[in-house]
């Protein structure tokens, strides 16, 4: 039997070689322009973080329930990366166009560049990833309980030691390694090389750890024929999972839209990305490295239920299967294979989440109330976006383990990251308009994430604290004042569906009606109008992002003066002189044109997002001599 402590000293090691791996990653990758760590295979391992532990756990223990279900959760992400030439390709192109830095900040730039709905945006992304992340604490903390003996096979070292204790431990140091590697750099759009080549590593070891598991099952059980014959002859195994119903249909389309809202897919698929042609290998190399992560699914989930103890947790067949048959070693190693599966979605999830919640909350804030003359290094908005990325990292690692804290009696884990799913789901419709329909308005979108987003909260979010709540417990049966048709799980008398489908068929069905019928009532302003076009038709713009500032009376001072207060000193005299050079003249001389202005826009929003960098320049290019502060007071008026 393993030790506990054996247990989390290895977990404490390979957390440390995430630390070495990450800083000479960042190192090699600064030197070296055309490293390995620029490479299409690097950026497709990358991806491979959609895998987490659900996949590595949760996918096992939902075969055993349900079948061939689980095979939704990869059928999605396949159709868009075989079909990444119709909608991925769109996004990156616009992404390094626009310097995108976040799911928040395209929408917001497509609609007017509107902080309002960046805001709307990431407090959604922030609460309806929370379930996410407790999902991932608590597949941690029961490896980890199970790895060292406190599970059905024995009372270990780790029996005494509370779970809610080690998922607040793992929070914390994920926090840490976070903070240390995922906010060294103030410009949200410089890529983080270190962490995506940690990420990347993690994503070989978690999958050969499951084949690892899979082999072993395969062998130990005769082969696949001799595991599925014995599970027919015992009667094992789910009985009606594996119909097409309409459950397979939710958890296809929401697979479909969380491999591209998802804060972290978004942030490694787009953001992360470093030369668009990377997509090509990624079309077919990503669903390939999903074809073998789910190879052995089934076989362990039928082999564990014909071979385990009747009560055994299916989610955690990986690691009880090779330690009842005394591979201490194997089951050491499929330990480490899911705590990478959780850790590499826990890093980047916080970083991709951190970036939208300085940008589009904390950073407009910041620019509001503080005065307008920079710090003596030219540096205090960069260290407050500093302080903002890594206060928000620490605050949504919280919310994930108070969600783990209320929910932590579930049994499964695919249930809570469907929860998730459908949450992240509510932007997707925004975003297939945002690229495709030039009439959709910035009213529209907003109005339609908020519907959806509060249909979510009724019947998917609630809902899940049944288990800890006798008042929810009472809604979900009676409904609010005891009206049946409230009920969360029966909206508007809906019945019969599975609570997944209901909640998704709901939310889903109100957003995109509300998108449709706002936009067909509203009409955009000259800013929305000017951005529908750049993002629709970007393919016939070629690679050059078009300005939105007609020429005022600002001069090169001016608009150094915002530059010096966001980027530094030294980052923004390169800016300028590059810009001098360009147009042959001595940089005191420069006359800053509307494609100047455009690309300094454009290197504003790296570091605090598309909106926030359109307020400041708007009035500073207006015409007239502003001070900051009175181009902070202008925002509402130019988000509008």
């Amino acid at each position: 039997m393993l030790s506990a402590d054996f247990v989390i000293a290895t977990a404490i090691g390979y957390v440390g070689l995430l630390f070495v791996l990450a800083f000479f990653g960042d190192r090699r990758a600064r030197s070296h322009k055309k490293s390995f760590l620029h490479s299409p295979a690097v950026y497709t391992l990358s991806i491979s973080v959609y895998c987490t532990s659900w996949t590595f756990y949760g996918a096992v223990g939902n075969a055993a329930r349900s079948g061939l279900e689980f095979l939704t959760i990869y059928l999605g992400p396949t159709l868009v990366f075989v079909g990444w030439w119709f909608l991925l390709r769109r996004l990156v192109r616009i992404s390094h166009n626009q310097r995108i830095t976040s799911l928040a900040d395209l929408l917001s730039s497509r609609f007017g560049k509107s902080n309002r709905l960046a805001v709307l945006v990431t407090c959604i992304a922030v609460i309806g990833i929370a379930p996410y992340i407790a999902l991932q604490l608590k597949a941690v903390t029961s490896s980890i309980q199970t790895v060292a003996g406190a599970s059905e096979f024995g009372q270990g070292s780790l029996a005494g030691i509370d779970d809610v204790g080690l998922a607040f431990g793992i929070a914390a140091a994920m926090a840490v390694f976070t903070i240390l590697f995922g906010t060294r750099h103030v410009d949200a759009k410089e890529q983080h090389h270190g962490v995506v080549a940690a990420i990347a590593f993690e994503a070989v070891v978690k999958l050969t750890a499951l084949l690892a598991v899979g082999v072993f099952v395969v062998y130990a059980g005769g082969g696949f024929e001799g595991i599925f014959s014995r599970a027919a002859k015992m009667g094992v195994g789910p009985q009606d999972g594996n119909s097409f119903d309409d459950r397979w249909l939710t958890t296809l389309a929401l697979s479909v839209a969380a491999i591209v809202c998802l804060p972290r897919q978004f942030q490694v698929t787009v953001v992360e990305n470093s030369d668009e042609n990377h997509l090509r290998v990624a079309s077919w190399a990503f669903p390939a490295y999903m074809l073998l992560m789910s190879l052995f699914i089934l076989p362990i989930a039928m082999f564990g239920l014909t071979s385990m103890p009747e009560g055994s947790n299916p989610d955690m067949f990986a690691l009880t299967l090779p330690m009842a048959a005394g591979q201490d070693a194997l089951a050491l190693f499929a330990f480490i294979g899911g705590f990478s599966s959780a850790t590499s979605m826990i890093i980047l999830e916080s970083i991709a989440l951190s970036i939208m919640v300085s940008n589009h909350i904390v950073m407009p804030l910041v620019l509001r109330f503080s005065s307008g003359e920079p710090s003596g290094d030219g540096q205090g908005v960069s260290r407050s976006l500093l302080v903002a990325r890594r206060f928000s990292i620490v605050l949504i690692l919280s919310l994930g383990f108070f969600y783990f804290f209320f929910t932590r009696d579930s049994n499964a884990l695919a249930p809570i990251g469907l929860i998730s799913f459908t949450a992240i789901a509510q932007f997707f419709p925004a975003v297939l308009a945002a690229l495709f329909w030039r009439d959709a308005s910035l009213k529209a979108a907003t109005a339609a994430i908020a519907a959806g987003f509060v249909v979510w909260v009724w019947c998917s979010f609630l809902p899940s604290f049944e288990s800890v709540s006798p008042q929810v417990a009472m809604l979900l049966d009676n409904g609010p004042w005891g009206i049946a048709w409230l009920r969360p799980e029966a909206l508007f008398g809906l019945d019969g569906l599975d609570p997944l489908s209901h909640a998704a068929f709901w939310s889903l069905t109100i957003n995109v009606l509300t998108l449709t019928v706002v936009s067909l009532l509203t009409t955009q302003s000259a800013l929305e109008r000017i951005q529908a076009t750049l993002f629709v038709d970007v393919f016939r713009r070629g690679h050059v992002a078009q300005g939105n500032f007609v020429r005022g009376s600002a001069t090169a001072n001016d608009l150094f003066f915002v530059a010096e207060r966001v980027l530094g000193e030294r980052r923004a005299a390169a800016l300028f002189e590059t810009a001098a050079r360009e147009s042959g003249v001595d940089p005191d001389r420069l006359e800053p044109s509307s494609e100047f202005i455009g690309r300094l826009e454009r290197e504003l929003a790296g570091s605090i997002g598309a909106a926030s960098a359109h307020v400041m320049l708007s009035k500073v290019v207006s015409g007239s001599d502003v001070s900051l502060e009175e181009v902070m007071q202008m925002a509402d008026e130019t988000q509008q």
